[in-house]
């Protein structure tokens, strides 16, 4: 067999040689549709141990044994076999393998155990303990959905009556797959979703940013997230808050964007003691700037109306004391403090050009403006039109110049 030496072995299965004892591999390396339907009328099982699935999912150069099966895939297991090498071909994103297994009559929405960990599939014979339906593995529509090739996915040809959309959602590696989802069917359980999603971004710098992609692109197609059990909503706030804070963050306030999220979903999901820590420690909930460490906190936020739909309200801040003194310009080795109280100023000001009163002090005419604004005196600039407003109390100011 292996040396392709077919008058011998002619001769020896003449002679009463036991065909089951060649190998099924070395079989189909022969090229030889003849040979392998030989075979298979002398009763050696083509299916045994998913060989044939192995030789259809890892050799596309082997058109004979793909042309076999198209002929004989009206025997399940062999039609099996088809379906587990095409769900293998969109895992690895072999567009090739895609293409000949589905010229071969494999079916996409077929669930299959995978080729590197069979045994993770139940034996679908079998029934749980529990009750619950034997897992069988992944269609290959799944399996290229989490590749994220949207276009071997759009090859096979989800279709919302014969796959689970959620399922295919929740998988999705791209947000060039969710976008051809989309465009066929709208998920139904955005909180599971959003869980399943979030649970990739730790893997890497890559994983994170495609997850955010993913989020975003569900998103921006109009989908919301409105209602939900307390229990879903528990589990995407634990998912929450295993992220970085950088991703915590960035995640955060994509969930208070627009109307992506009903209020009372983002009340939920930040209520608890260990959330309000989080978004206190990364910064989310803006703290004093008495605090020796805020500057560890690179991502807060100012948007009071963000916070309000978590439920959180700002104290509203003193208003900023009167200034009594203010620095202009540059401090140099010669230069003079001018003194003056706020009267005296506002009265410099008024009665003088500013350009000439800055020249004069040794600043720019904006400058000067500055500094009064400071002083919370406006002063006339050169084409402003304004006036300068009334003082009511007096201050001394320091002016460096």
């Amino acid at each position: 067999m292996r040396s392709r030496r077919w008058y011998l072995l002619d001769l020896l299965l003449e002679w009463g040689a036991d065909p089951k004892s060649v190998s099924v591999g070395d079989l189909f390396d022969s090229y030889n549709s003849k040979l392998f339907e030989r075979f298979r009328e002398l009763g050696v099982d083509l299916t045994g141990g998913h060989e044939l699935a192995y030789a259809l999912g890892y050799r596309t150069s082997n058109k004979p044994l793909f042309g076999y099966v198209k002929h004989h895939r009206d025997d399940p297991r062999i039609q099996k076999e088809l379906d587990i090498a095409l769900a293998r071909h969109a895992k690895e994103e072999n567009e090739k393998g895609v293409q000949l297994c589905l010229w071969a009559g494999a079916n996409p929405h077929a669930a299959v155990p995978d080729l590197q960990y069979p045994a993770l599939t139940d034996d679908e014979d079998d029934t749980r303990n529990d009750g619950e339906e034997p897992f069988l593995g992944w269609t290959a529509i799944q399996e290229a959905c989490q590749a994220g090739h949207a276009k071997i996915v759009e090859r096979l040809g989800p279709d919302p009556t014969k796959d689970n959309f959620d399922d295919l959602f929740r998988f999705a590696g791209s947000a060039a797959v969710v976008e051809l989802l989309l465009a066929r069917a709208r998920p139904n359980n955005v909180g599971e979703i959003l869980q399943r999603q979030l649970w990739w971004f730790p893997l890497d710098s890559h994983s994170y940013w495609r997850g955010l992609d993913i989020i975003q692109s569900i998103f921006k197609s109009g989908v919301r997230w409105e209602t939900d059990l307390p229990e879903q909503i528990a589990n995407v706030r634990k998912a929450l808050l295993k992220l970085s804070n950088s991703s915590f963050v960035d995640v955060m306030k994509l969930l208070a964007t627009e109307s992506y999220c009903s209020d009372a979903i983002l009340e939920e999901l930040g209520r608890t003691p260990s959330m309000r820590a989080r978004m206190k420690a990364v910064g989310f909930i803006p703290t004093s700037s008495e605090n020796s460490k805020a500057f560890d906190q690179p991502r807060p936020t100012r948007s009071r109306e963000v916070l309000a739909r978590f439920n959180i309200v700002l104290p509203k801040p003193p208003p900023s004391p009167l200034r009594r003194w203010v620095v202009i310009g540059n401090w140099r080795r010669d230069g003079r403090e001018i003194r003056l109280t706020r009267p005296e100023l506002f009265e410099r000001v008024w009665s003088e050009p500013v350009e000439k009163l800055a020249k004069e002090w040794g600043l720019s005419g904006r400058g000067l403006g500055k500094a009064c604004a400071k002083m919370q005196i406006r002063c006339l600039l050169e084409g402003s039109g304004r006036r300068p407003s009334t003082v009511t109390r007096s201050v001394v100011p320091v002016c460096r110049v």
